[in-house]
């Protein structure tokens, strides 16, 4: 392979492609990317992982370089892979796998009388056995890549696709790794549930569960429920979760927007974040509560726990499914027994990961009694979203509605650059006239300016009834208390404070000063 710059743009060099067809393995263990024919790519992008050189090409290709082994080399990671199977539950109790697996490479080369062919590809057989013993095997690469937010395989004969977090406006980038049989992806899916602890089968061909690390998976097996065999999707969620500066920073709310919902979380508030799969609802729900009163007591329930609550008093609990095929749901534990239980919790704030049904009746129920709540909800808008919630199967009344503040829709929108951004497009408030609900537009997102309808405290203030009362029930002058939390917000800002712990600092300035106030 040529040379090439690591940061070079529309540089067109050779890189191997990549032939995943199978190799002689023993069961539940992956095959090896072998080199196996050159391609002429137009690189627009090129970053290590690891030891592995990734190349993103003008055409929307993902492509995977790693490092070469050899006839000889193929032959000894057989046998290394072999012995470490055999070997396995000693070398995951050990304290440091990483140097057991060096250990016994080298012992078993002394043992085979192949010490030269291990020295000479040490590091290549070193780096194969790493990946397919402690990491993810074929997918490790992309699982290690921090730039990545998806991994989806749709069908085994085809190409893994990913979502990049840089490079959104090609949506889905095809890689050059691909399963290629039914077998290689039932067995790997297998081995990935061992590794999140939890089980595959014909009974129960459908898991829905996380990583070690946090990330998010869905897998079908076998051709159970999909065809023409078993899928697998992966969404991966960053190391440092994103804050209120991440996203004041690109642009997804504006400082006047991220005060105005500070406030009313402040008072306690009810509200509900909507969007469409995969628009950012969770992201933007995470970094909301990043702004709640850093003394509160937060309970969340989730199905999958994704969110990551800096508060030091945070209760955190999530369902249970008896993975059973006699449908026997004696031990389940649902979002509605959960929202149940938290309501003897006595949480300052409760927030639930997402509602779908009637789980929703008991949320309403639980806010009615005073603590805040925040949750998200699958739906198109605002108008749709209240549609939605008095429709079958979820019930909720126009009375109980009306415990709502406000709505946020959070979107996906296409820039002039073709990029892919989320976006919050509108925010309405939920107020009642004549017994009825109004919905009241406060903030609206112009695609074309990029400008949000309100641009100072005045017109907010002169637009919004429910920060008006927020004001009231808080006992603060309500346009110094906005001009304060806007400040604080800009010093984060300023000073480019990512980090959630840091933030809190800042933010409990406002709450140190408050208190102070009171006392005196």
């Amino acid at each position: 392979m040529k040379s090439y710059d690591l940061y070079g743009n529309n540089k067109k060099i050779k890189i191997p492609s990549t032939d995943l067809s199978k190799f002689n393995l023993i069961p539940n263990f992956d095959v090896i990317c072998h080199i196996a024919s050159c391609a002429e790519i137009d690189i627009i992008d090129s970053y290590k992982v690891g030891d592995a050189n990734i190349f993103i090409t003008r055409f929307g290709k993902y492509l995977i370089s790693e490092p070469v082994l050899n006839t000889e080399s193929h032959t000894v990671y057989s046998n290394m892979m072999q012995q470490l199977f055999l070997s396995m539950e000693p070398m995951m109790k050990n304290d440091d796998p990483v140097n057991y697996i060096e250990k016994h490479l080298w012992e078993e080369a002394n043992q085979q009388g192949i010490t030269e062919i291990v020295s000479k590809n040490f590091n290549q057989l070193k780096y194969y056995l790493i990946r397919d013993v402690l990491g993810y095997g074929i997918l490790d690469v992309l699982m290690k890549d921090k730039k990545l937010e998806e991994i989806t395989v749709e069908r085994f004969d085809r190409n893994v696709g990913i979502i990049h977090r840089q490079f959104s406006e090609f949506n889905i980038l095809d890689t050059n790794v691909i399963f290629g049989t039914v077998e290689l992806m039932n067995s790997y899916i297998q081995k990935l549930m061992q590794k999140t602890g939890n089980s595959v089968s014909s009974a129960t061909p459908i898991v829905n569960t996380m990583t070690p690390e946090g990330h998010r998976i869905i897998a079908t097996y076998e051709r159970e429920v999909s065809l023409p065999g078993p899928t697998l999707d992966i969404r991966k969620f960053a190391e440092e979760p994103y804050t209120i500066v991440h996203l004041l920073k690109c642009g997804a709310l504006n400082d006047l927007m991220a005060a105005y919902l500070w406030l009313l979380l402040d008072a306690k508030s009810f509200g509900l974040i909507v969007g469409e799969t995969g628009s950012g609802k969770t992201t933007l729900l995470n970094t909301l509560i990043g702004l709640a009163n850093p003394r509160w007591k937060i309970v969340t329930i989730e199905e999958t726990p994704e969110l990551q609550i800096p508060h030091y008093r945070w209760q955190r609990l999530f369902t249970r499914t008896s993975p059973t095929i006699t449908q026997n749901t004696k031990f389940d534990i649902s979002i509605m027994d959960l929202i149940k239980a938290s309501m003897r919790m006595r949480p300052d704030f409760e927030i639930v990961g997402e509602v779908r049904g009637e789980e929703a009746q008991y949320l309403f129920q639980s806010a009615a009694t005073g603590h805040g709540g925040l949750t998200t909800f699958h739906s198109s808008g605002a108008e749709s979203a209240l549609n939605r919630l008095a429709a079958e199967p979820i019930n909720i009344k126009m009375s109980q509605q009306m415990l709502l503040w406000f709505i946020v829709h959070v979107t996906r929108l296409r820039t002039h650059e073709k990029k892919i951004i989320r976006q919050i497009i509108s925010l309405d408030e939920i107020t009642s006239q004549n017994n009825n609900i109004q919905l009241t537009k406060v903030f609206q997102y112009d695609i074309k300016s990029k400008k949000y309808n309100i641009n100072s405290i005045d017109e907010l203030i002169q637009k919004s009834k429910r920060i008006q009362h927020a004001s009231d029930m808080l006992n603060v002058n309500l346009k110094e208390d906005l001009e304060k939390r806007i400040l604080l917000l800009s010093e984060c800002v300023q000073k480019n404070i990512k980090n959630q712990n840091q933030i809190n600092l800042i933010i409990s300035k406002y709450y140190d000063d408050f208190i102070n106030f009171t006392l005196v």
